[in-house]
């Protein structure tokens, strides 16, 4: 059973999707190129869907089928092929092996948001496989709204395994654009997503009786965001292979790694050839680690709350190779010129030490800003449970990290109910060091950081208005618009001034990097209009924050890609 501060998350959750979806749910006036009712299993571009065109919507109409196959559907950059569920829930059930596979497919959009009564409109269940496949070479897929459970596999599998075909072989193939938010994933036998190869060094294959040595194909552009993952048997969700464009954030994972298999247990794991953002993630009670890190460098790890990791797994076994910690960062792939960010996370209890660094090539690393507590090592470990360095490890820089084993010390707003906001009082506010090269304008809950002058430590930022020198009277920014947004070339930007004022705009990627910086001094009152071309940016979610000298806005912006 759930605690119950859980049970409300959960609920708190699930809420936010389905008005998310009442708000966005499809509708039907726009039309279904073609209807699929529950007897077709099959949907093939080369036979019944040969007439579907990019920009078309294939209908799927309620009711129970034991499988789907997609097959040589291709949609455009800018027209993908919508399959949307009509008329009530898709339920995928007793699949003999996959529940929802995609074969040879691109420019594909599946979504379970077709009928506003339900949050998940398609749902699959009690696979012996995996629950919904992405492979035979399909690319830029986009996956909305989905119900997951109870799978003898995966979850979700998103990868085309190399053959003696030699088809999806590094050099043949890339998988792009892949965008899996806002699904619900239970109770699988394995991983709740496994995206791409784990096999980034290469694999050996048998083709006519020889043994080949190949590399399997990369990931660029892959976005993980909003789903809620509860009760995985291995790690919740694997992202390998990817090595650009890669954000996981703004997902929940509860009860990970159930099954207790050794090298597969975590909340998040970044493994081979990934370079990834990872941010905005609550992940709580699982058996495993809570982020494990065994990829490129270049990650940016930040305002993730991690509760509970590896708590409850063989307690009473504290030592090698039993350790668990709430962030681990290994030395797999790495080199000089790769770098590790983990700051503004929040640890709480994590089974043996909070943060593990054991990279030894990597350089220009940070750990700071984070909030660690109560590790589970520190009775044998002292002061290294909270932050661990190995000791072949490279320099790590380290500033204004809270470390302590009472939490009542820190400040949070209610944590006995799973509230770890802060209170105005608390040691973490407006006390962040400054990190070089690296700015962040959103907490985990995308409210604006710094709320008030100074950052606060932690993933979240207080939002107490007794913290603002200024009150809501003065503050010069009234109305702000954004179009189109999301944007492909270009987006326009409004913003209307109570009166004269200083007007900053600046435009952050997915890993706090600037790149676009623009003063408007002596702007209002009035619109000030702002056009910024955006042709050349990586496809990706964007931070926009407008700044005055007494006010700070952040707006989210969605850029498409142009390739």
């Amino acid at each position: 059973m759930l605690k119950k501060s859980l049970r409300n998350k959960l609920i708190v959750f699930l809420s936010l999707i389905a008005g998310m979806q009442c708000l966005t749910g499809w509708k039907q006036a726009n039309g279904c190129k073609v209807s699929f009712d529950s007897t077709v299993t099959m949907i093939d571009g080369r036979s019944n869907a040969s007439g579907v065109l990019p920009g078309d919507t294939i209908c799927l109409l309620k009711g129970t089928r034991t499988m789907l196959l997609f097959s040589y559907l291709h949609g455009s950059r800018n027209n993908p092929i919508v399959i949307l569920n009509s008329g009530g829930v898709v339920s995928v059930l007793n699949c003999v092996n996959y529940g929802i596979k995609f074969d040879s497919c691109s420019y594909i959009k599946l979504s379970g948001n077709g009928d506003p009564a339900s949050v998940y409109g398609i749902k699959i269940n009690n696979t012996v496989g995996a629950g919904l496949s992405v492979d035979g070479l399909s690319t830029d897929v986009e996956l909305e709204y989905l119900e997951i459970g109870k799978t003898g596999l995966v979850g979700i599998f998103a990868k085309t395994e190399p053959d003696c075909q030699f088809k999806s072989t590094r050099e043949k193939f890339v998988l792009r654009n892949l965008k899996i938010h806002d699904c619900f994933i239970f109770d699988t036998g394995m991983e709740g997503m496994y995206i791409g190869s784990s096999k980034y060094a290469g694999q050996t294959i048998t083709c006519n009786g020889k043994d080949t040595t190949v590399l399997p194909h990369l990931l660029r552009g892959v976005e993980v965001y909003g789903n809620l993952i509860s009760g995985t048997g291995w790690d919740a969700i694997q992202v390998s292979s990817a090595d650009s464009a890669c954000a996981v954030h703004d997902n929940v994972i509860l009860h990970d790694s159930q099954l207790e298999v050794m090298y597969q247990m975590s909340g998040i794991l970044l493994g081979g050839g990934t370079e990834a953002s990872c941010y905005n993630n609550d992940i709580r009670d699982g058996k495993g680690d809570g982020i494990d890190i065994i990829s490129h460098g270049d990650q940016r790890i930040f305002n993730n709350l991690i509760i509970n990791p590896g708590r409850t797994y063989k307690p009473q076994q504290n030592v090698a190779p039993y350790l668990k910690y709430g962030i681990f960062v290994g030395s797999t792939f790495t080199s000089g010129s790769n770098s590790y960010l983990l700051a503004y996370n929040t640890v709480i209890d994590p089974k043996s030490y909070g943060v593990r660094f054991e990279d030894n090539l990597s350089s220009n690393n940070h750990i700071s800003n984070n909030i660690l507590i109560n590790p589970g090592s520190y009775g044998t470990e002292g002061e290294r449970s909270y932050i661990y360095i190995g000791s072949s490890s490279t320099p790590v820089g380290m500033v204004q990290n809270i470390k302590t084993l009472d939490i009542s010390t820190v400040g949070f707003v209610d944590p006995a109910q799973g509230n770890f906001d802060l209170t105005r009082t608390s040691q973490a506010v407006n006390t962040a060091a400054t990190i070089a090269g690296f700015e962040i304008y959103h907490d985990i809950h995308n409210r604006i950081r710094p709320f008030a002058k100074l950052y606060d430590i932690g993933a979240f930022e207080c939002q107490d208005s007794a913290l603002l020198a200024q009150p809501d009277h003065y503050k010069p920014i009234l109305t702000v618009s954004i179009s189109p947004n999301p944007s492909i070339d270009e987006i326009n930007i409004s913003v209307t001034l109570e009166r004269l004022s200083n007007l900053k705009l600046t435009l952050l990627d997915a890993n706090g990097r600037i790149v676009f910086n623009k003063q408007y001094p002596g702007s209002g009152p009035g619109p000030v209009k702002v056009q910024l071309e955006t042709e050349g940016f990586q496809a990706g979610v964007y931070s926009l924050l407008l700044k005055t000298l007494e006010q700070s806005i952040v707006r989210k912006i969605i850029l498409l890609n142009h390739k």
